[in-house]
Parts: C-alpha cells; structure tokens; sequence
C-alpha cells in the first residue's frame, strides 16, 4: 500500500484527514478540501479499514484506497496513502491506535518531504482534521497532536450510511469513481429480432437514462461483413467491445443510478457457440473455445442488478446482415436456450426476469420494476 509513487508534500503545514470513506462523498470533501487549503502544503488521505468492515462486499478496502486515488489524481495537494489494519494484525478501535499511529509515521515520513525552496529544512507540521469527538479526544490528549473539531453533518447533512441505504437519493454526493459501484444496470437480452434494441433505446429515453446498443451490428456495417463471415477475431472484437462500450456509459456523468444495455458478453457467446456449430459459418469450434474464455471473463467482470430475458416469439426480420437460415423458431429456441445456459452458468440467474408478453407488456413491467428501484434508491 507504501509503494504507490505520490509527488511528497512541501511547506510550512499539512493538513491530515482519515477515513473508511465507503463511499467518498461530499461530506468528507468538506474535510480534506479544509485541510487541504488551511495549509499550504496541502493534504495527508488516510483510507482505513480492515477485511469485511462496512464497505464489503460492494467496496473492499483495496478498492477504496484505488478510487479515493483516482479522485485525486490530478491534485499535487492531496497525498492519499491506506492502513489496513488487518494486515498489519491491528486489534480494533479503540485498542490499535499504538499500532496505527506508529504506521500513520512510516506514511508521514514518504507523504512529506522539508521544502528547500523557502528553506525550511524540517518536514512540515501537521494538524488533523475529524469529524468524530472521540477521535479529536484520542488525537489530542493520548498523541498530543494538533487537530480540528469539523461539525461535518452541519455543512452538510450527509453520510456514508445514508449513502448505502440510499445510493440513488443521494447520487449528487458520491464522489465519481464510486458511482460505478452503486449504478443498477439492467440487460436487456434474448436473440435476434426480439425488439430489444428498441425496447433499451426507449427504456433510455423514459428514465433519461443512459443506455447502450448491440456494438456487434456497428461493427459488422462499418466492416461490411456478415454473420455467416465473422471468425473468431471478430468475435474477439465484439466482446471487447460491447464491454467497453457499457463500461463506458456507466461511467459516465449521464449516469445518475440507472443504466441499461443491450447485449453483452454472455450474448456474444451464445452466437459464437451456436455459429460454430454451423459449417456453412467460417468460425470454427477451436476459435469458439477462445472466445468462450474471454467471454466468460468479461461476463465474470461484469456487474447486473438485473437481466430481463425475451422469448422468442416474434418475425424474423431480414435486415440483410442476419443469416436467415437461422431464422426460424426452432433455431431460435435452441439460441434461446444456449442463452439461458450461459446466464445459469454465470452466477446470474437469480436476476433474471423472463419477458413473454408483447412490446408493451414487456415494456410496462420493466418500468414498473425500475420505478419501485428509484423509490427504494437501490436494487
């Protein structure tokens, strides 16, 4: 956790603010942006924790000390370094702050270097910024350091419980990298001609809600190439870049808690092991076997709150790129099943919700399921 590179902070003081920060979020900004201009050699972060505290399973210490890094990137003032007192075998607060203070040093001493510039030859000062009275007391009588008192609630009546129960409630106060972890992101999946392409796009536009669509077809278009042609580098592509795609939109700032996609990894894999089978299509059962290793990690990588599967029932349509001679419904159902498959497969299926009714039954179910998950503020 020592070893990541962070450019030492100078000056006369700098400020030191710790945290589980499960998730980030505006409050503790209140904290660290204080510090951080207070004192002109900017800020010391602190991302606590231990193994299975308040941030698991969704956010693993590891995690956190990754995202809290990524926020502050871009900041020379901000020094963020992590204590997991698990592995360094600390008892609990109230009875690890000998240990913890003596590792908090070992960060002192690499976060802060004298700056020679305005010739101060000591590395700076220090002064801790809490929110929490016991620890100010702790701080201030056990360590005899120098620390402030922040009333966090009063500037801003937020917290990291709050954030948990309520994700989407109180989306505008978590910090961005952690959004990705409390998005809902809902798949919408089945085989060709289902109208789920048109059911996502409209799902998008009813929620103002970013959405994705099948990467596979741009592709195929800009290469001019059909299903019947496609190899195992193509496939290869799709499922990179289906992923990229839908990693892309949930990261995004259009994200405010829900996301929806069109296809994914488990869908390209079912036409890669259906078309494989085929000897009038040019991909072949060894390159299949490929695709299916990177399809199955990508799906593993892949978070669904929920995946709303469509039946085969509907018109074939012949869009001049789809192979026909997979159009009919006994093809379809046998697609339909290797589908089912894969999601069983990927731990997934609990989330499933099977569709079989018209457009607008689908429809109306899948918006009654989204607003009951904005209601609550969470899956």
């Amino acid at each position: 956790m020592l070893h990541t590179y962070q450019k030492p902070l100078t000056g006369e003081r700098v400020g030191v603010v710790f945290g589980s920060f499960a998730p980030l979020h505006q409050g503790h900004l209140d904290l660290i942006m204080r510090a951080k201009k207070e004192n002109d050699g900017g800020c010391i972060v602190i991302v606590c924790g231990y193994d299975g505290d308040k941030g698991e399973p969704l956010m693993p210490h590891s995690k956190r000390y990754r995202y809290v890094r990524e926020f502050f990137a871009d900041d020379d003032l901000v020094a963020v370094y992590a204590i997991n007192d698990s592995e360094l075998g600390l008892n609990e607060y109230p009875n690890g702050w000998e240990g913890w203070m003596k590792e908090f040093l070992k960060i002192y001493e690499k976060a802060t270097k004298p700056d020679y510039s305005k010739l101060l030859v000591n590395r700076p000062d220090r002064k801790w910024y809490v929110g929490d009275q016991t620890y100010y007391n702790d701080l201030v009588t056990m360590w005899g350091e120098d620390a402030v008192l922040v009333d966090r609630t009063a500037e801003n009546p937020i917290c990291a419980t709050m954030i948990r129960e309520n994700p989407i409630k109180h989306w505008d106060k978590i910090t961005f990298p952690f959004r990705r972890v409390f998005s809902t992101n809902i798949l919408i999946c089945g085989t060709a001609s289902e109208g789920k392409t048109v059911m996502t796009a409209d799902l998008g536009k009813y929620f103002n809600a970013p959405y994705s669509w099948e990467w596979p077809r741009d592709y195929m278009k800009d290469s001019c190439v059909s299903d019947w042609e496609l190899d195992g580098a193509d496939y290869m592509a799709f499922l990179e870049g289906q992923y990229n795609l839908n990693k892309k939109l949930i990261n995004s700032p259009a994200n405010h808690g829900i996301f929806f996609a069109d296809s994914d990894s488990m869908v390209t894999r079912m036409y890669a092991e259906y078309y494989a089978k085929d000897e009038s299509c040019a991909l072949t059962q060894e390159e299949f076997e490929k695709i299916a290793v990177m399809a199955d990690e990508l799906t593993r990588k892949s978070k669904w709150d929920k995946i709303y599967l469509l039946c085969p029932h509907g018109e074939f349509v012949d869009d001049h790129e789809r192979f026909m001679a997979h159009a009919g419904m006994e093809e379809r159902q046998e697609l339909f099943e290797i589908l089912c498959n894969n999601i069983k497969a990927s731990g997934n299926w609990d989330k499933v919700t099977i569709l079989d009714g018209g457009y607008w039954n689908n429809f109306k179910q899948i918006v009654s399921d989204v607003k009951e998950i904005i209601e609550n503020g969470k899956n």
